[in-house]
């Protein structure tokens, strides 16, 4: 989806309050307005995409991926963004396949980026485990969804 959703990819915001406040936040803005909102607060921005319709959700994560790929961080933030972007994919691989099987193909290139760059991220294998565990599970349950 490359527009910004509307009323009808955010439908049933209203039932849920982390829903409501995502909409709140996120409702009517492109991925590229939105780049500064994670840059001033990556954990919390994580935290509403992650509880977004689906419909919005698929545009979203889209602007995740493009602030993590950029790298335009905030101070501090290179390896909580990236851990984040990885943590949310594979959760919802494990919890809820059918917000990102959708569009993961899209996606595969930067998250391969992104493990294979987890040095450029800042992120300490003892904080932050594995990248490379990380995208093992990833294809993993990218392979077994795609199967069922």
């Amino acid at each position: 989806m490359k527009k910004i959703p509307t009323e009808k990819e955010w439908f049933g915001y209203q039932n849920d309050i982390d829903a409501r406040y995502a909409h709140k936040i996120f409702y009517g803005k492109s991925n590229e307005e939105m780049q500064s909102a994670l840059r001033d607060n990556v954990l919390e921005r994580v935290d509403e995409i992650r509880f977004m319709p689906i419909g919005a959700f698929q545009y979203y994560i889209f602007g995740l991926r493009d602030y993590v790929i950029r790298q335009n961080f905030g101070y501090y933030d290179a390896s909580d963004s990236a851990s984040c972007f990885l943590g949310l994919i594979l959760e919802k691989l494990q919890k809820s396949p059918e917000y990102i099987l959708p569009v993961i193909p899209e996606l595969m290139a930067d998250i391969e980026f992104v493990v294979s760059n987890q040095d450029i991220y800042e992120a300490d294998e003892e904080i932050y485990g594995d990248f490379k565990n990380l995208y093992q599970q990833i294809v993993m349950l990218v392979n077994r969804n795609s199967y069922q």
